[in-house]
């Protein structure tokens, strides 16, 4: 993992520092820390998450592209490239005895998954963002490059394989800058749904699909 995060900041902070002195325009460097989710999600009802609040950290850059001025009178252009490191658990229940007995529905309570799998996440992503800057406020999107997927089943009876995302996600988000401060909302998510299989008492699912999104809120500096 130190490996993968190693390799991640310094390509992306090299080209970050490459395009900024290149084209001679704003350019910031910052950090982000804040808590979110991982979400799994079965859409064969079979299978069902429940996902639990968890942490990330990030280096962000910022690169204007085009536009002028700061604060209340700026507007702008920006690439925004980070490396997020994020950390969470899902706990997945098995739908089949319910499916035996009565029409199946969705959990509701911490209670209907007593006794369910737990799957710890650790993920490293690089977005690469176009950051829309007007006043204080930000959109933004562009994909994410998923480089770290270690997906670990650590108690529970169900025998998932590694649930890996895509090569290649998506991000949308939008924050606020105020006084060297930037208070971020995300949205990541997959393109497509992945295959899977999982082992439940026995009865081995092939090619069960699943997809993998998650959100988070932070709060970071821009030097």
């Amino acid at each position: 993992m130190k490996r993968v995060l190693t390799i991640a900041l310094v390509a992306v902070m090299a080209a970050a520092a490459g395009i900024g002195s290149a084209s001679a325009q704003k350019f910031e460097l910052g950090v982000r820390a804040g808590v979110g989710s991982q979400n799994m999600d079965f859409p064969d009802n079979v299978f069902e998450a429940k996902s639990r609040l968890g942490w990330n950290a990030a280096v962000v850059a910022r690169m204007r592209i085009i536009g002028f001025g700061d604060g209340l009178l700026g507007a702008g252009l920006f690439f925004q490239p980070e490396v997020v490191y994020s950390q969470s658990s899902n706990r997945v229940r098995s739908n089949m005895f319910y499916e035996l007995t009565q029409p199946v529905t969705r959990a509701s309570s911490d209670a209907d998954f007593a006794g369910a799998t737990k799957v710890k996440m650790q993920t490293v992503d690089v977005p690469l963002l176009l950051s829309l800057k007007v006043s204080i406020a930000r959109v933004q999107a562009g994909p994410v490059f998923h480089l770290m997927n270690n997906f670990t089943t650590t108690t529970g009876h169900l025998d998932i394989q590694h649930p890996l995302r895509s090569a290649v996600g998506y991000a949308l988000g939008a924050s606020v800058d105020l006084l060297g401060l930037t208070v971020d909302a995300r949205y990541m998510g997959d393109f497509g749904k992945l295959k899977n299989s999982i082992s439940d008492s026995g009865h081995l699912h092939d090619s069960v699909e699943s997809s993998l999104s998650s959100w988070s809120v932070g709060v970071g500096f821009m030097f």
